[in-house]
């Protein structure tokens, strides 16, 4: 840090590779009681302030501008808006990682399907698989499949008011 009270930018204090860790690391020059004050105020979350952050601690009021001091000195805000910054990012990698593996999970559970579906359609006797059995059988297959393959979800297409459905189930009967 320079003279009393002046900011120099992140970039010549930290090299680069600290740049993205300096919500958890003293900057050159802050005392360890800003550092633990900074922590406080980084840990409130979007709706931070330093005023709620005394008041959330228990601290006195009248330390407001020795922490305004220490936050401009140790730019607070920017520290912790890159604490915010790498919390989504790893809560959103945690997120897609977790919606992966469901993934696979509902996968995994498609093929054990279609392999018991496999083996009774070969126990099934044709001539006495009736129409309705026939078309519900593929009906599920088809619906279970655009649900997790996420077909479902794209081209839903609105009903209309007013739109009339046909249905040909009963066309089937006694074939």
């Amino acid at each position: 840090m320079g003279e009393q009270g002046t900011v120099k930018p992140i970039s010549s204090e930290l090299d680069k590779t600290d740049v993205l860790k300096v919500w958890e690391t003293r900057l050159p020059d802050e005392s360890a009681r800003a550092f633990k004050a900074f922590c406080l105020f980084r840990s409130m979350g979007y709706k931070r302030s330093i005023k709620a952050c005394l008041e959330l601690n228990g601290i006195d009021s009248k330390k407001y501008g020795s922490w305004a001091r220490y936050a401009r000195l140790f730019r607070w805000n920017e520290r912790a808006a890159a604490y915010d910054e790498y919390v989504a990012r790893e809560t959103e990698r945690e997120l897609i990682a977790e919606r992966v593996e469901r993934k696979k999970r509902q996968m995994e559970m498609l093929n054990g399907f279609d392999e018991l579906v496999g083996k009774r359609l070969k126990t099934l006797d044709p001539e006495k698989l009736d129409a309705d059995g026939a078309m519900n059988l593929l009906e599920r297959s088809a619906k279970l499949d655009s649900f997790i393959t996420g077909a479902d979800k794209e081209n839903v297409k609105q009903p209309v008011q007013g739109e009339l459905a046909i249905s040909f189930v009963d066309s089937f009967k006694d074939l």
